[in-house]
């Protein structure tokens, strides 16, 4: 019995001391007022925590709880003196509208119903790792002059940072917002980590101001705004995914852009950017169409990148100084512009890529002709086509010329068009006669010559076969010419 008694005992003292302890917001309340620091851990905040009631709405001394349960908490217009400690705590109803923190305020693991933290000023660091905000939440005008972060938080509601200030180094690596997250004229001064997030809805950050800012791995599931935007310091999108629209029509760059291996599954605007260093796209995925119309790039590092069967680049307009991609991998995507065309043929020559630059121009040259009316210059542009490839392609010419060569031998044999001549030029000549009828062989060697320059005097051409004579000379002297124009051309570079 005694034995049973004591295990009793026991057990109750266990269950006691398992169970939350109960502490009133009131006693809180009057140790802040009469400035004793508060300290409780695993405590059950009964009653409405209102730090506004404290005189002068200002609290001298440090407030922690760790572990806690509060179910409802006014801090608005509380100026906090001290260091704010809520690792762990769960609340109900919480706002800190306007607030003033100037110690640490340590947010860590902490979890809320329903939050607002609207104009708060935090003048010391702040943590919310691992927070979890269970609705909407709005950070609206706050302001963090000190480093900031929110690794790993999650946002189950809307989460809104409008037009709030980060004014040193801010964090939001691996953070997930389930539903709009809204970054509208947001001031990052400091250096921002948002690598590996991922955003299932909507991530405006329109009209907002970047310094050294990293999204690399980032996961945008939603429609991505980052128009107006400006980027000051490297700024990476490196492996980024945008499973929608990515919109960053007059954005600025004012130092290197990352975006390699960045894979965009709908279109990506980048109309009226400027990018003013090095924007790099190296094996970066485009699944829809990729628009930099009228926007200024310095350098575009394109190699690598791979683009869907009906993607399209439009560059109309589009100011660039080096365009670094090969035609080969571009061609079928870049939409028609004669300036935009011309500008890759100059871009091409500049980086001397010369088979890129006669790939670009030919094609350029063959565009141009098939938006053109049957006339004249149309006319120029098919011969300049056929006959050299519009003074690319020499070896168009060579092919005529052998064409030719055969073709006019072909006149000469079935026409049986030439004889042997009366006085042979050597006499070599004598020991092999000629037949009743030309062979091919002779006829072969007599058009060879009257193409290269006039026919062997030992060989005669007889009857009409005369003119024939004349139409392939002149054929020969306009063929040779183009082909070595061309292949000079093409040599010389």
């Amino acid at each position: 019995m005694i034995m049973l008694a004591l295990l009793l005992a026991v057990g109750v003292a266990e269950a006691r001391a398992a169970s939350p302890q109960d502490v009133l917001a009131d006693e809180i309340l009057s140790r802040m007022s009469d400035g004793q620091s508060v300290y409780y851990d695993g405590a059950n905040i009964v009653g409405d925590l209102n730090l506004s009631t404290l005189p002068g709405s200002r609290a001298g001394s440090s407030l922690q709880l760790i572990n806690c349960t509060v179910q409802s908490a006014t801090f608005s217009g509380l100026a906090m003196d001290s260091d704010l400690v809520f690792w762990g705590t769960s609340f109900g109803n919480a706002s800190f509208d306007r607030a003033g923190f100037i110690g640490l305020a340590d947010f860590a693991n902490t979890s809320f119903q329903h939050s607002s933290f609207l104009g708060t000023v935090f003048s010391g660091p702040v943590v919310f790792d691992g927070a979890q905000f269970l609705g909407n939440v709005s950070f609206e005008d706050a302001e963090f002059h000190q480093d900031a972060s929110f690794k790993e938080t999650i946002f189950k509601g809307i989460a809104d940072f409008n037009y709030s200030r980060f004014d040193s180094y801010t964090y939001f690596s691996r953070a997930q917002f389930h539903q709009e997250a809204l970054f509208s004229d947001v001031d990052f001064s400091g250096a921002l980590d948002v690598s590996a997030a991922a955003f299932a809805a909507t991530a405006n950050f329109f009209q907002s101001r970047f310094n050294a800012a990293s999204f690399s791995e980032a996961v945008f599931s939603g429609p991505v705004q980052f128009g107006l935007a400006k980027f000051s310091g490297l700024t990476s999108f490196g492996e980024a995914v945008f499973a929608e629209e990515a919109v960053f029509n007059l954005a600025r760059f004012s130092d290197a852009a990352y975006f390699s291996g960045a894979e965009f599954r709908k279109d990506a605007f980048y109309g009226l950017t400027k990018f003013q260093d090095i924007a790099s796209f190296q094996g970066a995925r485009f699944d829809g169409n990729l628009n930099f119309k009228s926007g200024s790039i310095s350098t575009l590092l394109f190699e690598k990148a791979k683009l869907g069967r009906d993607s399209r680049i439009t560059l109309n307009d589009t100011d660039f100084v080096r365009f670094k991609a090969h035609w080969k991998d571009i061609a079928d995507h870049v939409v028609w512009d004669p300036g935009a065309y011309l500008a890759l043929v100059r871009n091409y020559h500049g980086l001397g890529w010369s088979e890129d630059e006669d790939d670009c121009y030919y094609q350029y040259r063959k565009l141009d002709q098939s938006q053109k009316r049957w006339g004249v210059s149309k006319a120029i542009d098919v011969v300049a086509w056929i006959s050299c490839g519009y003074g690319v392609r020499p070896d168009y010419a060579a092919a005529w010329a052998l064409l030719t060569i055969m073709a006019f031998s072909l006149v000469f044999w079935r026409g049986d068009g030439i004889r042997r001549s009366a006085k042979p030029l050597y006499e070599q000549a004598l020991q092999d006669t000629v037949p009743e009828h030309v062979t091919f062989r002779n006829a072969l060697f007599f058009s060879t010559m009257v193409f290269l320059s006039q026919g062997p005097i030992d060989f005669l051409p007889i009857g009409r076969h005369r003119y024939n004579v004349i139409l392939e000379g002149i054929l020969g002297w306009l063929l040779l010419a183009l082909f070595l124009v061309t292949l000079g051309r093409v040599m010389i570079r």
